[in-house]
């Protein structure tokens, strides 16, 4: 049976402009409210870890509820989303809105104070890899934060792997889950390390369980454990982490010989969920 490569392909060359891709941000924000959905929901939780607390990550949906705050960081790569236009009519004239996209005009940049544009377009219909990377150098430097630049290694998946970070890198954990979900159609999970080790460690029995390393001594302390079917990334920031990410699951592609995307085969569910989207 031939090996058709054109999602490998398109993930790998997407892979290859990680570190050539740069970001152009004028602003600066010290505090806000961050929130998007989806790849954008874990952009959110890394930059949240980043800043310590800093820019606070909110689901979309929740945050409607909320009292206004001063300010809201929109992020949403094609600012389609119907809940951001209903986050402009709760909190337009109350709140400063900054959209984070990477379509200007869209409908969540037209109902915004401040538009900051994420350099990310793509011909072909992907799951977000480059464009989780470009998301994220955006979102850090509005915030005002730098990592030293590292490069990102394969470790291996398998099925239904757990994954596991801290901090900004909980933000990593989560964004590989949701690559497992839309790719293989698989059901993985994503923790923070303390509480990985207060119940959720029990689930891992056959399992591969993927550290995204920090160089916290408690993640030393996991490592040398001994645990079975345990990996940890050689990366000590988000970046180069979410790089293993893209690496891994392109790697994990080849092992299977899959060149599918899951969730652009499921039409069923895939317009359950567009319309609840959009």
């Amino acid at each position: 049976m031939r090996f058709s490569i054109m999602y490998v392909e398109a993930m790998e060359e997407e892979a290859k402009r990680i570190h050539g891709l740069s970001v152009k941000v004028e602003e600066r924000v010290e505090e806000a409210i961050v929130t998007g959905a989806g790849d954008s929901f874990a952009a959110c939780l890394t930059v949240e870890g980043k800043t310590r607390g800093r820019l606070r990550c909110v689901d979309p949906y929740d945050l409607l509820e909320w009292d206004p705050p001063r300010s809201i960081v929109i992020v949403s790569l094609s600012g389609r989303p119907k809940v951001y236009s209903w986050l402009a009519e709760r909190f337009g004239g109350k709140s400063k809105i900054i959209a984070v996209t990477a379509n200007p005009n869209s409908r969540v940049a037209r109902s915004a104070n401040i538009v900051v544009e994420i350099p990310y377009r793509s011909k072909v219909q992907l799951p977000g890899t480059l464009s989780f990377i470009a998301t994220l150098k955006t979102l850090y430097a509005l915030a005002n934060v730098e990592e030293q630049p590292e490069r990102g290694k394969i470790v291996p998946l398998g099925e239904n792997p757990f994954f596991i970070g801290r901090l900004e890198n909980f933000g990593i954990a989560y964004f590989a889950s949701l690559k497992i979900s839309e790719i293989f159609g698989e059901r993985s999970n994503s923790e923070r390390l303390e509480q990985f080790l207060h119940s959720p460690i029990f689930s891992t029995q056959g399992r591969n369980v993927i550290l995204f390393s920090s160089g916290d001594k408690r993640e030393i302390e996991l490592r040398e454990a001994g645990m079975a079917n345990f990996y940890s990334t050689e990366c000590a920031t988000s970046l180069c982490n979410a790089e293993s990410v893209i690496l891994s699951v392109v790697s994990e592609m080849k092992r299977r010989n899959w060149d599918r995307i899951f969730y652009l085969e499921n039409k069923n569910i895939l317009k359950l969920s567009s319309d609840m989207i959009y």
